[in-house]
């Protein structure tokens, strides 16, 4: 996701960010496989991307001593925002956390696109932030670049969230989708990785941890709650059969992986688990292929559903970009970064 973030910097990114009189410049990127490079005026991404697609390294791009790990690449990198794009850890949220809080804490703003520091760390990263002066954006970590966040921020004053049901994986979505079309369950995740869409470890998708750390980003950050994946009940879509899934198309259903969120008893619980519900009229619409479907429960507007249809990398590259756009906003009269 990341490279194909580079990929569109270069063309229509690029674009919409000249338009908005902001002047980009990437200084540094640290990957997991293909090296790091920093260079203070500025790499050239379309050698960059030349490189990572040969199989190369970036660290022959590098200007100076090269820093000796990414927490050491965050601290030296002269910029003023940082993309955060890891891998998911479902159980630790890390290395994520430790990325964005020590971007933060250097004075940068941050625009993840990872869903663990929102999972696990949201409220003190929120706070460092604030005290920096700084934006802590993650609109990206749920249901790739469509809004969620911004819409009950900016669009529901006065609302108070009661609760919240999605499919909110695209790659079990995808998954049980070709199912009922009669494909494997093997063959089906293969060509979610080929998408892009799939977890660095799928197994993180089928066991239900992706869509665990989704529901408790959501509730967090919409309900003020303090919910960790460890204590999500959580069931995922390893062990369904096709028979099952064929059983709940002949009831006029969708079986698809559902999460929960809501308050019970003074708390906020969430759950995750396959629901054959969610195809129906009563469910959250979720249709055939990587779709994704969102109800907000609320006190003055009743259910407020978002619809995501055909997820794919590009989406969540365009989060990022409205992230940037908003960390990187100026009062009137004030220069661009």
């Amino acid at each position: 996701m990341g490279r194909r973030f580079a990929e569109l910097l270069r063309g229509p990114y690029g674009r919409v960010l000249r338009r908005q009189g902001l002047r980009v410049r990437v200084t540094g990127i640290a990957t997991a496989r293909h090296g790091l490079a920093i260079a203070p005026r500025g790499l050239d991404l379309g050698r960059c991307l030349r490189q990572v697609r040969s199989g190369g390294s970036l660290d022959r791009l590098h200007h100076g001593t090269r820093p000796a790990t990414v927490l050491d690449f965050v601290a030296r990198v002269p910029a003023d925002v940082l993309l955060e794009v890891t891998a998911l850890d479902p159980r630790r949220g890390e290395p994520a956390v430790s990325h964005v809080k020590a971007a933060l804490a250097r004075g940068l703003h941050v625009v993840t696109a990872n869903k663990g520091p929102v999972a696990f760390a949201l409220r003190p990263l929120t706070a460092l932030a604030r005290r920096k002066g700084r934006r802590f954006l993650y609109e990206s970590a749920v249901m790739d670049g469509t809004p969620i966040f911004n819409l009950v921020a900016r669009c529901l004053p006065g609302v108070r969230l009661r609760g919240f049901r999605g499919t909110l994986n695209s790659t079990t979505s995808l998954i049980l989708s070709r199912m009922e079309e009669g494909l494997t369950a093997r063959g089906a995740l293969r060509e979610a990785q080929r998408r892009g869409i799939a977890e660095a470890d799928p197994r993180h998708d089928l066991d239900g941890w992706d869509s665990a750390v989704k529901g408790c980003a959501l509730a967090n950050a919409l309900l003020g709650a303090r919910v960790t994946p460890a204590q999500v009940r959580r069931r995922g879509i390893a062990a369904i059969t096709p028979k099952e899934v064929r059983r709940a198309l002949r009831a006029r259903t969708r079986l698809r992986l559902v999460v929960r969120g809501g308050r019970e008893d003074r708390r906020v619980r969430v759950s995750v688990g396959p629901d054959p519900e969610s195809g129906s009229p009563k469910g959250t619409r979720s249709g055939s292929g990587p779709d994704a479907a969102l109800v907000l429960e609320t006190d003055l507007m009743g259910e407020i559903g978002v619809f995501e249809r055909g997820a794919t990398v590009d989406q969540t590259a365009y989060g990022l970009l409205s992230d940037l756009l908003e960390a990187v906003r100026r009062p009137r009269g004030k220069r661009p970064l």
